[in-house]
């Protein structure tokens, strides 16, 4: 079903489909510490038993309709204290992909998609550490592309968008597509060439919400650090939240 990607340098030119698996993440682990698993390698499944995103959440997703896969890069030029730069590119490709659809689509921090106030696509990344440095990455993707109906409400897939079906190899030939170009930005220039473009499209930027850390508090979202930490102007000064340490209310 999925084949080498034609649209692309070096991501999916190795495709490995498993017709089932607990995790692409956990089989792309397994992977790469084989030499034929080279950098830009894909593990994607119809079935994915037990896929997690950030929290520790499942990622729900029906057999045979989405795209869940992990991709395996050697970020090697990202320092270790700016490891969310990963999170900026890779967010910033799946947006690029999806935008050709629909202009509503924004990231959500730290790197969920989103429609509107519904979650399409949802990102984990895992990073491998060695000798100070970035060794290797497995960026675990799940799109809703296909699903026509989800257990909860605050899910959308793209056909429920559009009104019709998309060709899966099509979708994932697209989305890594435009993933690698972002990829390659990221490598020669820098994240100062995505950072703007992230600030424009992050969800509730420069906007009043209801976040909880503990307690509820009324805040706005003015910007993420060099360490990825979601900075909140809130009635008390500038906060700084790390992953799992605050949500979003309303």
């Amino acid at each position: 079903m999925y084949k080498s990607l034609a649209k692309t340098l070096f991501v999916g030119k190795t495709v490995i489909f498993l017709p089932s698996c607990h995790s692409t993440n956990e089989e792309a682990v397994i992977y790469s510490g084989k030499t034929s698993f080279t950098e830009g390698s894909i593990v994607i499944t119809d079935k994915q038993i037990a896929g997690k995103g950030q929290r520790g959440n499942s990622w729900e997703s029906a057999p045979g309709t989405n795209l869940t896969f992990s991709v395996f890069l050697r970020p090697t030029f990202v320092p270790i204290a700016a490891q969310f730069d990963l999170n900026i590119c890779i967010s910033l490709g799946i947006l690029d992909f999806l935008s050709q659809f629909d202009d509503g689509f924004q990231v959500k921090w730290p790197n969920d998609i989103y429609y509107h106030n519904k979650k399409i696509c949802g990102i984990l990344i895992q990073n491998f550490l060695k000798q100070g440095r970035i060794e290797k990455s497995i960026v675990g993707i799940g799109i809703n592309i296909n699903q026509e109906s989800f257990n909860v409400e605050s899910a959308i897939s793209l056909s429920q968008l559009t009104g019709r079906k998309h060709d899966l190899a099509d979708m994932l030939n697209e989305v890594c597509s435009r993933i690698e170009a972002r990829y390659m930005t990221l490598r020669a220039k820098g994240v100062n060439a995505l950072r703007e473009h992230y600030l424009q499209n992050l969800y509730w930027f420069g906007e009043d919400h209801i976040f909880k850390n503990g307690k509820a508090f009324i805040g706005r979202i003015v910007g993420i650090s060099k360490e990825g930490k979601l900075e909140i102007e809130t009635k008390t000064g500038l906060r700084l939240f790390s992953m799992k340490e605050v949500q979003f209310v309303e």
